[in-house]
């Protein structure tokens, strides 16, 4: 089952806008807001072209994320890092090498794409938090080292309505939190 940016597009012809999205740890970013979809983030490095998942419910419940980079001819990467900034304290989701030769992406850029290792869907699973939250947008930082030493980042914000995926998989979803955090998210003194 593939579930790539679960966009939740506004109503036709929707006022353009700029939408103010703030981090489990404060920071604050801004993005255009297109037909009520937050724009794809972009500066003098990258374009973050994708950020999606896909889903396994198979066996045990996991998601892979997938991401699509596009850097300019001046950008020479050497790694990329990108975090979940949803909830809380940033959670790696990955931290990869970017190959020396790129393919190109059109005019005098190039592409980068790639998926990150398969994460559990559960409860008290830091790399699906996001999941089970009320928020709209699950929220990304992605950090590029070039080939000088410096870094250029980027945020991102993608709409997402898990909550009837989630309630579709039930008692499927396991969890992996403590006894003492189970009893108190059924409303029980640890």
């Amino acid at each position: 089952m593939v579930v790539a940016a679960l966009a939740a597009a506004g109503p036709a012809g929707a006022q353009d806008t700029e939408g103010r999205f703030v981090t489990g740890d404060g920071t604050t970013f801004t993005l255009p807001v297109v037909n009520g979809v937050p724009a794809r983030a972009e500066n003098e490095v990258m374009t973050w072209e994708l950020a999606g998942f896909d889903t396994d419910v198979q066996a045990a419940p996991q998601l892979i994320d997938r991401f699509v980079f596009v850097f300019r001819s001046n950008a020479v990467p050497r790694r990329l890092r990108v975090e979940d900034v949803t909830l809380g304290a940033p959670v790696l989701i990955a931290d990869v090498v970017v190959p020396e030769r790129l393919p190109s992406a059109g005019f005098r850029r190039s592409r980068f794409e790639f998926r990150a290792a398969p994460c559990a869907i559960a409860h008290g699973e830091p790399c699906s938090a996001w999941m089970f939250g009320e928020q709209p947008h699950r929220l990304y930082r992605a950090t590029a080292t070039l080939e000088d030493g410096s870094t250029s980042v980027l945020h991102q914000a993608e709409p997402y309505q898990m909550a009837a995926f989630v309630a579709r998989l039930g008692d499927r979803i396991p969890d992996h939190r403590g006894e003492g955090e189970r009893r108190t998210a059924q409303g029980e003194q640890p």
